[in-house]
């Protein structure tokens, strides 16, 4: 038999901005990711979870 297990990692960075508003520092960092100026990599590495596919029910697959 054969299984579906998911791998996920986690990155996490804190990115500081300076704005006139929470909404704006979003926006900046958005913006910021979206154009590859923040780009995560083993630095940011948080954790891991290693478990069945996302419906939690083994799929026999062949």
């Amino acid at each position: 038999m054969r299984y579906e297990i998911e791998v996920k990692e986690e990155l996490s960075r804190i990115v500081k901005v300076k704005a006139d508003n929470l909404a704006d520092a979003v926006s900046k960092v958005e913006e910021m990711y979206k154009s590859c100026a923040i780009v995560l990599d083993e630095d940011d590495f948080k954790g891991v979870k290693i478990e069945p596919c996302d419906n939690l029910k083994l799929a026999n697959i062949r």
